[in-house]
């Protein structure tokens, strides 16, 4: 469990607005070392629901701090796990990673939206963090399904090597 007292509000939006960045760049990170074109559209869709999230999230900010521009930090007080990545990173433990993130990120957005509610937060406002914790379960089911065909194809590869090659 993710442990969010004594982080107020707008630090936990900054903190949302990072997670959101870095699972954006590797999203797109795999989109562009996908091995089909299937799997790049699939994370191309999600570095682009990032990318909306982000934007909700400095929407929610614009909204509680009076037309204020968000400022993403570099660091966060959230200790939610961060995706490490890089050129030799492995298709399916940076999906592995990117789905703990996720429900880190849900858990997170459920906490926050009571947060709001408990603080007496406009509905609006409650609402939206209710909807991207459920954007992120929808996230994690997505990358579910694209681990097991990532497993799939690369246990396939290793007996058909030159099944992917062309005629």
């Amino acid at each position: 469990m993710i442990d969010i007292s004594g982080i107020n509000f707008k630090e936990l939006l900054g903190a949302a607005a990072k997670a959101e960045e870095n699972s954006r760049e590797v999203y797109d990170f795999l989109a562009k070392n996908a091995k089909t074109f299937v799997t790049a559209d699939r994370f191309k869709f999600l570095a682009g629901e990032e990318q909306k999230h982000e934007e909700y999230v400095r929407g929610v900010y614009n909204k509680t701090y009076g037309g204020k521009e968000l400022t993403v930090p570099d660091d966060t007080p959230l200790p939610i796990p961060f995706i490490i990545f890089n050129d030799e990173s492995d298709e399916s433990e940076l999906i592995e990673q990117a789905m703990e993130a996720e429900l880190a990120a849900k858990e997170v957005y459920e906490k926050m939206s009571t947060m709001a509610k408990d603080e007496k937060r406009p509905d609006e406002i409650v609402l939206t963090l209710n909807y991207l914790a459920g954007m992120e379960q929808n996230h994690y089911n997505i990358l579910e399904q694209e681990l097991d065909r990532t497993k799939n194809f690369e246990e396939f590869d290793e007996y058909f090597p030159g099944m992917h090659i062309g005629p």
